[in-house]
């Protein structure tokens, strides 16, 4: 700061840094309070509040789709190593049939060159000797004596006999093995049963939280279901008046009024002539209708219960409009209501100031102007 005197005391240097500090220190705390975004007091705290909720609610939003995001991928999981569990039950019953077939038919003693490489080849060998009339013994080969084999037809019957119990054990071990192939058969459809249980349960939950997001984004789609279900009435009866038409052809049609002895094969009663056939007979032609129509009413019923349960949810969706539409209006009414009851407050308020300020210029001599008022607010104090 600079004086405009001719000489400058100690004194006047030190008061002049006061005035400079004293101003810069004015200047620094009218910053601070007018400026609204720095400032510590005077805050909106409405608006605060409003943020910190819309903060809350958006977070609470994203959290909540992080958790489905959550629940979707575990589904995902979960199914894919139900799936990946069943390929390797597959694979395993798939392996077990190929190594049966390959014990059971593709043995080495079953292929054609066996007994090529046989090892047992010299034990299943022709001995030299058969039987006492073997052609093959000559008079030198001294291999037949007298007083040999005394016991031959005896030891014919026990091997024989022997030989049956052979048979009837390989039998009784053969029915066992076969009812164990049962019984594992058996055990195998129980697991596969199981099996198509629990994935029958899991589509159902799939089912479940697959309906709880259509409810949760029906409101969104009111207006698309309202189309398709138009296209699908369409649809429908144009369906309906073709099938009708086409039956109607059918009926009307010289086909169906031909013989149908006609067809009938010479040969064989059970067989029909291809060329000649012109229909079945009314009798079979009864019933054939009497299933058209019932699978026609069932299918008609099914549709019927499906625009039921849309109409139904897009009643409650409706309902639903209608009740946040309802509070939306009662809270703007009571919102208008407290801001009238506000202005008439500050109306009322108004008016008396106006009074106060009127008696006030009436009780003084002297009227104050508005270069009185002008001089305040002009520094922080």
């Amino acid at each position: 700061m600079t004086l405009k005197i001719g000489i400058c005391t100690k004194q006047d240097l030190d008061e002049a840094m006061k005035l400079r500090k004293r101003e810069q220190y004015e200047e620094e705390r009218k910053r601070r309070i007018f400026n609204a975004k720095q400032r510590l007091y005077g805050l909106d705290l409405d608006m605060l509040e409003r943020q910190i909720l819309e903060k809350k609610k958006q977070k609470s939003v994203q959290l909540e789709c992080d958790k489905r995001f959550e629940e979707q991928e575990q589904l995902q999981k979960r199914l894919i190593t139900a799936q990946a569990k069943e390929l390797e039950k597959k694979q395993h019953v798939a392996n077990s049939d190929l190594n049966y077939y390959r014990c059971r038919y593709q043995r080495k003693e079953q292929r054609r060159e066996f007994d090529l490489n046989d090892p047992n080849y010299l034990k299943k060998a022709r001995p030299t000797r058969v039987a006492d009339d073997d052609i093959t013994l000559g008079v030198s080969s001294a291999q037949i004596f007298h007083g040999e084999d005394l016991y031959n037809s005896e030891r014919k019957v026990r091997q024989r006999q022997q030989q049956r119990a052979w048979l009837d054990q390989q039998i009784q071990e053969r029915k066992r093995a076969e009812d164990a192939r049962k019984t594992a058969d058996n055990m195998l459809m129980e697991n596969l049963g199981c099996r198509d249980k629990h994935l029958e349960e899991m589509a159902k939950s799939d089912h479940q939280m697959r309906n709880q997001v259509i409810q949760q984004v029906r409101q969104f789609n009111i207006n698309m279901a309202k189309q398709k279900q138009m296209d699908r009435e369409r649809e429908k009866r144009e369906k309906y008046e073709d099938d009708m038409a086409e039956i109607y052809n059918m009926l009307s049609s010289d086909m169906l009024t031909e013989n149908p002895d006609v067809a009938q094969s010479r040969t064989d009663p059970n067989k029909k002539i291809a060329f000649m056939y012109r229909g079945m007979t009314p009798e079979e032609l009864r019933n054939f209708r009497l299933g058209q129509e019932q699978q026609l009413n069932a299918a008609v019923q099914r549709k019927t219960e499906a625009q039921m349960m849309d109409k139904q949810w897009e009643q409650y969706a409706i309902n639903m409009d209608r009740t946040l539409v309802l509070g939306h209006i009662e809270d703007e009414r009571r919102r208008k209501a407290q801001f009238d009851e506000l202005m008439r407050a500050n109306a009322k308020l108004a008016v008396e100031q106006d009074q106060q300020r009127k008696d006030a210029l009436v009780a003084l001599s002297n009227a104050v102007s508005d270069d009185f008022y002008d001089q305040f607010n002009k520094n922080s104090r």
